[in-house]
């Protein structure tokens, strides 16, 4: 049996992860998906910060 292949690619560097962190960090506030890397760079002292789940393939 196959196994279907999940892609996210991450909204700020744009680069594929098999771990994605879902995130809103500007405004206007919207979801989107970052790697740890980037998360860690938005989130320090971002008042529009957000977490809202972990995604894993």
């Amino acid at each position: 049996m196959a196994t279907k292949s999940r892609v996210k690619y991450c909204a700020v560097c744009e680069k594929e992860f098999s771990t994605m962190y879902r995130i809103q960090y500007k405004l206007p506030k919207a979801w989107v998906f970052t790697c740890k890397e980037c998360l860690l760079k938005v989130k320090e002292g971002n008042p529009n910060y957000v977490y809202g789940g972990t995604w894993k393939r």
